[in-house]
């Protein structure tokens, strides 16, 4: 009678546990073809809302760089609650700052081989600029959740991008649960493309975006 138990119990949790692993599906994969626009790269695609996921970014390093009077990256896409440092690696003198709703903030001027930091802890669209130099422009985008991607030369994208997690010292973040998720994009020279899909319990969902030229909106409303 107690080893019927026993063994009752062991199937009782091996079912559990399958059941649970099941809830996690998989990925949103695809290609965004913009019209008015020379490249589909550099467009950010990313899931509105999803199911809670701890993610721990204490030790991610997130980098905009300052290279030959330019932003590096010209797009980059952050966790709430990221620390991004801003090095100085030309040969002159910048100061960033940004007088978007998300983050207001001014570094001041200074100099080649200097090192400035800044923590993003509310979600939005962080346009950076540079008093010194006015051609200088770059976007923070701060999201909510890890589930999101940055285009390829071709437009494609697979979310959760998880290349681009592990680089930056994010692992262990889970393809979404099964269900419907509203899909979009952000480029600061395109509209806003958005599409319901839905993660099927097992397998990848595809979807084409086909954002067009205008103003772009806000990430999350």
């Amino acid at each position: 009678m107690k080893r019927s138990s026993t063994i009752l119990l062991v199937l009782t949790l091996a079912l559990i546990l399958v059941a649970s692993s099941r809830t996690w599906a998989g990925n949103i994969a695809g290609v965004v073809q913009p019209q008015g626009l020379r490249s589909p790269e550099n467009i950010l695609v990313y899931v509105v809302k999803a199911a809670p996921v701890s993610v721990d970014i204490s030790q991610t390093k997130y980098l905009m760089d300052q290279q030959q009077l330019t932003f590096i990256p010209h797009i980059l896409p952050v966790l709430v609650g990221a620390k991004v440092e801003f090095p100085n690696n030309d040969k002159v003198a910048h100061n960033v700052f940004s007088l978007s709703q998300a983050k207001k903030f001014n570094l001041g001027s200074y100099k080649s081989g200097e090192i400035k930091t800044v923590v993003f802890d509310q979600p939005g669209v962080i346009d950076l600029r540079c008093d010194v130099h006015q051609e200088m422009n770059a976007y923070i985008l701060v999201l909510k959740n890890p589930y999101f991607a940055v285009t390829d030369k071709e437009g494609r994208f697979t979310i959760p991008d998880q290349r681009s997690l592990e680089k930056q010292g994010i692992k262990g973040v889970p393809p979404l649960t099964a269900g419907k998720y509203l899909v979009k994009t952000w480029h600061e020279k395109l509209r806003t493309a958005k599409e319901k899909v839905e993660v099927p319990v097992n397998g990848e969902v595809t979807v084409i975006l086909k954002p067009k030229r205008g103003a772009p909106g806000v990430l999350y409303k």
